[in-house]
């Protein structure tokens, strides 16, 4: 027999043995990988579940039913709360009790809804595993929400489609039916759920679709509201009454299957359904009745409901519940005398515009943010809910914006001091390629500028030049971050246009100048506005409390005493002259918008600072840009009468010195032939001047301010740029 040679197939199999050993440590790797990674997806997992494990609605179901009117409380003369008025809703939503429900109406829901609702903990597992699958394999159609978490959805608004709201709402839902019966969960989500047309609840529903009370309702007629839940709009009787049928007939063969009501009463609630008739009904909200708030009592039930919503993550809807129906003891931080003042001023005619379509926003702080008046139109208030310019209108600011957009942070970080000369000369491309700009409202450029005389006159283009130093990234950021202008949009982070002269895209409300103007009042602190000083639920529990909040600084103290002297020269010999006071110290700003189309002032006393804005509601030329700071005086003469004189709280660190308007620098005794009082931090110094203590003859033609420049007539110009963008 002949040999074979099989040293080659025991080297085939030891390269077979070197690969399968390669590939199971490939393997091997991969798993330990794979097992890592699980375990840590499981650990992220479990820790968010046991976050989520004890979150809840902070919402009473119960306290709804009460339907207890809230109070008004605010602080007299001697520091005392009084009451003051009562809470009224006007919304279409009407509460009705459990027991004065039909029990059809309760089966219907439960029958089309959550058919298990009265067997499960608040989540039926069974439906919601199959949601969850639907989720994962990217059907967005998941359903299977048990009574109790859609009324939780109701109350929040929360509708995002994820696997993590959904946990949330599992937990959420656990959580409620510990504190709350199944009857009192019923009872509350057909008293809140939407049924279509602004229908919230059974009730309204019942009287809008058959002008009738949901306990007269009939079989057929429970199953056509029951229906509509699912979606309002597409089973809104009144747009879409084929929909309904169909829907209600379903609603109908489900109670029948589920055995809650019989063959018989089945069958003649299909024929009614065959032939239903929807009446259109009327609210039945009596409006006649609901006294008519005054412009800050409004603004107050707005702020509450918006911050209920943000600390309870509730919906508006269920903190107007909260508002109107729950008792609350809400105390106000209106002054009754500014207010009063404020709505006399604005309805005396000889005081106000001849045109009386020149519409008006006003609203005065004091210095921690809280606003002391607010309103929101010229004309009488004749009912609620009106357009309030004061709080909502976004406008432009015109030159208004320059002191918070551009020299206050340009002074703050050091770019500049009060006795600065500054640039007055158009940018280069500051409209866009071969675009220069901006103009001055004085239709000339005069070279070099001391800065308090650009401030002080509003030029245009120092302004620019500054902010171009400052940069728009950083004047954007102050705007926003600092003084929380909200409105302000994309556009206006990137222009000039915006940032420099005011032509703003988002558009900026009375409220907000007034808050952001405050930093020049109080040492450079930013304070949000506040219309409410604390709210007390019935068993009084603080709810809502702004008595210790702490305002956030904007500026440092000394940049706030520079910019206040730097507008007091606004008022004393610039666009704002007409504005002052006597015996008070007041600083602020004019703005004027492209064309004459929003004319503003903003002015400081050491009591208080106030916001006016005037103009048209479809923007046009204003003809009478002067009543901005005369309506601003007149309340503001009226509110100090009797008040004890304060003087504002300057930083010590800044001392008054006299400077050189020509270089700018610290005044040389003798040496500098025009100079002026200055205001300057003890850490940031100009020098002394070199210019004329070493040149007897020096050539001061690089300042080109005349005696005849300081002189304005403030009712001849717009100190806002012809061609700076957009209008308001």
């Amino acid at each position: 027999m002949r040999k074979k040679n099989i040293n080659k197939y025991n080297l085939s199999f030891k390269n077979l043995t070197g690969e399968k050993s390669l590939l199971l440590k490939s393997l091997n790797t991969i798993g330990i990988v794979f097992l890592i990674n699980l375990f840590l997806f499981i650990m992220i997992f479990m820790g968010y579940i046991i976050s989520v494990a004890d979150d809840r609605v902070e919402y009473d179901v119960r306290a709804n039913k009460l339907q207890l009117t809230s109070m008004i409380y605010v602080m007299d003369e001697n520091g005392n709360f009084k009451e003051y008025n009562k809470a009224y809703s006007s919304e279409n939503r009407i509460w009705v009790d459990f027991n004065n429900m039909p029990n059809y109406m309760k089966d219907a829901i439960i029958a089309i809804e959550d058919k298990r609702f009265y067997e499960h903990n608040g989540v039926d597992w069974i439906r919601t595993g199959g949601a969850i699958l639907n989720l994962v394999v990217g059907n967005r159609s998941y359903g299977g929400s048990s009574i109790t978490q859609q009324l939780i959805k109701n109350l929040t608004e929360e509708n995002e489609v994820s696997i993590t709201r959904k946990i949330k709402e599992i937990f959420r839902a656990i959580n409620f039916e510990k504190n709350f019966s199944k009857d009192e969960i019923l009872e509350a989500y057909l008293n809140v759920v939407n049924f279509g047309n602004g229908c919230r609840g059974v009730q309204t529903a019942a009287n809008t679709y058959f002008n009738k009370d949901i306990k007269n309702c009939s079989i057929a007629e429970c199953a056509a509201i029951a229906g509509i839940t699912q979606n309002p709009t597409a089973y809104n009787p009144l747009l879409h009454p084929e929909n309904n049928q169909e829907r209600r007939e379903t609603v109908l063969s489900e109670m029948l299957s589920q055995g809650k009501i019989t063959q018989q009463e089945y069958n003649d609630a299909i024929s009614e359904s065959q032939n239903m008739i929807f009446l259109r009904g009327d609210d039945t909200t009596d409006l006649a009745n609901i006294p008519i708030k005054n412009w800050y009592t409004e603004v107050l039930f707005n702020d509450i409901i918006d911050d209920l919503t943000a600390k309870y993550k509730i919906s508006k809807a269920s903190a107007q519940d909260i508002l109107f129906k729950q008792g609350l003891k809400i105390y106000c931080a209106v002054d009754e005398k500014a207010q009063s003042i404020a709505e006399t001023v604005i309805a005396t005619d000889s005081l106000m515009p001849s045109d009386k379509n020149l519409e008006l926003g006003y609203v005065m702080m004091d210095y921690d943010g809280r606003v002391l008046a607010s309103i929101g139109s010229r004309s009488k208030k004749t009912g609620n809910m009106l357009f309030d310019r004061a709080n909502y209108a976004k406008r432009q600011a015109g030159s208004c914006i320059k002191p918070i957009s551009v020299y206050a942070p340009a002074i703050d970080i050091g770019l500049y001091n009060y006795a600065s000369n500054v640039k007055d000369e158009p940018l280069p491309n500051f409209y866009g390629k071969g675009k220069p700009g901006p103009n001055n409202w004085y239709k000339s450029y005069k070279g070099q500028v001391p800065l308090v005389w650009a401030i002080q006159q509003s030029a245009n283009a120092p302004a620019a030049q500054v902010l171009q130093e400052l940069t728009y990234q950083k004047s954007f950021e102050f705007l926003t971050q600092k003084l929380g202008l909200k409105h302000l949009d994309a556009e206006d982070r990137t222009s000039g246009g915006a940032l420099a002269l005011g032509g703003l895209h988002g558009g900026v409300t009375v409220r907000e100048m007034t808050a952001a103007f405050q930093i020049f009042g109080n040492g450079g602190f930013y304070n949000k506005p506040y219309t409410y000083f604390y709210v007390l639920d019935r068993n009084g529990k603080v709810l809502l409390d702004n008595r210790d909040k702490i305002g956030t600084r904007a500026i440092n103290s000394q940049t706030a005493t520079i910019m206040n002297r730097l507008l007091r020269q606004v008022i004393v010999a610039g666009t704002g002259k007409g504005a002052d006071i006597e015996n008070w110290e007041v600083v602020g700003k004019t703005g004027t918008t492209n064309d004459d189309k929003d004319s503003w002032f903003v002015g400081l006393t050491p009591q208080a600072v106030a916001g006016i804005w005037t103009g048209y509601d479809s923007p046009k030329r204003i003809r009478e840009t002067a009543y901005a700071k005369r309506i601003w005086r007149e309340i503001m003469v009226r509110y100090l009468n009797g008040k004890t004189l304060k003087t504002y709280n300057f930083d010590p660190n800044v001392k008054e010195y006299q400077y050189c308007l020509s270089s700018g620098k610290l005044a040389v005794d003798g040496a500098c032939p025009d100079t002026a009082t200055g205001y300057f931090a003890n850490n940031s110094m100009p020098g002394f001047c070199t210019q004329h203590s070493n040149v007897a003859n020096e050539d001061n033609s690089s300042i080109l301010i005349s005696e005849e420049d300081f002189a304005v007539n403030e009712n001849n110009f717009s100190d806002y740029d012809a061609n700076a963008g957009t209008q308001g």
